[in-house]
């Protein structure tokens, strides 16, 4: 199977081992990401300013995935947002879709609506599947806590998104568990970790990424797990920013949800970018390192006796 890979434009730049560890993580099912040189931003930088500006982006996006005969994987939360909300708009304003159409044609591209979009961990729970990572795994973590958080624009509009249940999401979880790590039930797993306010409002940025840091520590997280590209930069950035200023805090280390699978596979931690975290130390990775063992097999569970 394959797929054209939409990073976005942070990821490429800012955190590309999210797109290395993810791609070695899909190779090794068999699933192979074809990098688009012709994609270009989704869009959202324009969503408050201007709709149209907003949704051309990502149906030129679309009309390009069409034009080669693939479905979109996205790892960014944001433009997987933006792309599923320009289809759901084409598919509702058929004026809108000509005026669309009409710009397109100016580079031979014409959007149809037939390309599919797919955040990677649906990829991961529907195509692959927990049973078939679990077969495949090498290793499982023995005793490993984390705090998975998955941001704002995967879940919400669940109307647009269509990725899981806003209030209980279970596709992260359910991925996880054949891993050995422990998601932790914690404060703030599903709010906003602050990054929409970051250079608008960086008091409460800071504050917002506080409470969440906070809330997985209280909770007993090693690592914080997040899904979404502008959570990883507040976590792995900004958070570094803020200890600078109160060095006594003690910094919550990010491990990507690709990483830590990955390293159940085998893969090796230079291969996934481990170390590419900034807030990763080496003392941390062989920390991680010495949490793997061989993968247990589950009990069969005792059946009951029959009654004489």
């Amino acid at each position: 199977m394959k797929y054209a890979f939409f990073q976005g434009c942070n990821i490429p730049i800012r955190i590309q081992q999210y797109a290395t560890s993810t791609t070695a993580v899909l190779q090794h099912f068999g699933i192979t990401l074809e990098v688009v040189p012709e994609f270009n931003c989704c869009g959202y930088p324009a969503r408050n300013v201007d709709e149209k500006a907003y949704l051309l982006p990502s149906v030129r996006n679309l009309a390009i995935a069409e034009k080669r005969g693939l479905d979109i994987l996205v790892i960014c939360n944001c433009c997987f947002a933006s792309l599923q909300k320009a289809k759901n708009v084409m598919a509702k304003d058929s004026v809108l879709l000509a005026e669309m159409n009409s710009i397109l044609a100016k580079e031979d591209l014409k959007y149809c609506g037939t390309a599919e979009v797919k955040h990677y961990l649906t990829v991961l729970h529907e195509q692959v599947g927990a049973e078939t990572i679990k077969k495949k795994l090498v290793k499982m973590f023995t005793d490993l806590k984390v705090s998975v958080i998955h941001g704002c624009h995967i879940l919400r509009p669940r109307e647009i998104t269509r990725f899981d249940n806003s209030f209980m999401p279970r596709i992260t979880e359910e991925l996880l568990m054949p891993t050995g790590a422990k998601s932790l039930d914690w404060r703030g797993k599903l709010e906003c970790c602050g990054a929409a306010l970051a250079g608008i409002n960086n008091d409460l940025s800071h504050k917002l990424l506080k409470e969440k840091i906070n809330g997985a520590q209280d909770a007993g997280a090693d690592f914080i797990t997040p899904i979404c590209s502008y959570c990883h930069l507040q976590f792995d950035t900004m958070q570094i920013n803020m200890q600078k200023d109160s060095p006594e805090t003690k910094l919550l280390p990010v491990l990507l949800f690709p990483q830590l699978l990955g390293l159940c596979l085998g893969l090796d931690e230079a291969a996934l970018g481990i170390e590419q975290n900034s807030t990763i130390s080496p003392e941390h990775i062989t920390h991680i390192k010495s949490l793997l063992g061989p993968p247990k097999e589950e009990k069969k569970k005792k059946k009951a006796p029959v009654a004489a």
